[in-house]
């Protein structure tokens, strides 16, 4: 990395702050996807820029987001045993409405993209952490294949692999609502 590049990043506050403010809210969307839970992806953020600030000598130049982002994820695999715990405590479909009432007649037509993003979120949300982690950073955060096997360190087909799973499930899911909720 050029020694100004360096120096506007790091040297003194203003510059980092502007970074922090250019990747705070694509960071915190990684964050909450991955962790489900506004207060820990906050907290999550703030130790994201915590270590960047720590590790700023291993910053070798490059893509920041990118290396914010496997920072951000890296961080989430720390706390993840922690989260587990917690989210077992509050589930985040809690306030979401019970499927069995479904859109038909409790809501208008409108409402309907929004309860069916609802469902897919509980599916997803539902996923085994092995899947629904490499389909967040595909899908949600627009990775590649290749970007995700990098930042996670899995294999290139391990990611293609979990992600197709991932889409076959809630593929499955989105049949059996439709199947649920399809007029007689």
């Amino acid at each position: 990395m050029p020694p100004e590049e360096r120096a506007r990043i790091f040297d003194g506050s203003d510059g980092f702050r502007e970074v922090f403010e250019e990747n705070r809210q694509a960071i915190y969307r990684l964050l909450y996807r991955l962790a489900r839970n506004p207060h820990d992806a906050e907290d999550l953020l703030q130790e994201t820029f915590t270590r960047l600030w720590r590790k700023q000598s291993q910053y070798r130049g490059g893509s920041l987001q990118a290396y914010l982002r496997k920072i951000a994820y890296r961080s989430y695999l720390n706390a993840r045993p922690r989260l587990v715990r917690g989210r077992a405590l509050t589930p985040l479909s809690a306030d979401l409405p019970d499927p069995r009432n479904g859109p038909v007649g409790c809501i208008e037509q409108r409402d309907l993209e929004a309860f069916l993003l609802e469902r897919v979120q509980v599916v997803v949300d539902g996923l085994p952490d092995a899947w629904r982690e490499p389909f967040v950073l595909y899908r949600y955060e627009g990775l590649t294949c290749r970007e995700v096997s990098e930042m996670t360190g899995l294999t290139l087909k391990a990611v293609e692999l979990r992600v197709s799973k991932a889409l076959k499930r809630i593929a499955a899911r989105l049949h059996d609502l439709r199947t649920e909720y399809q007029p007689r």
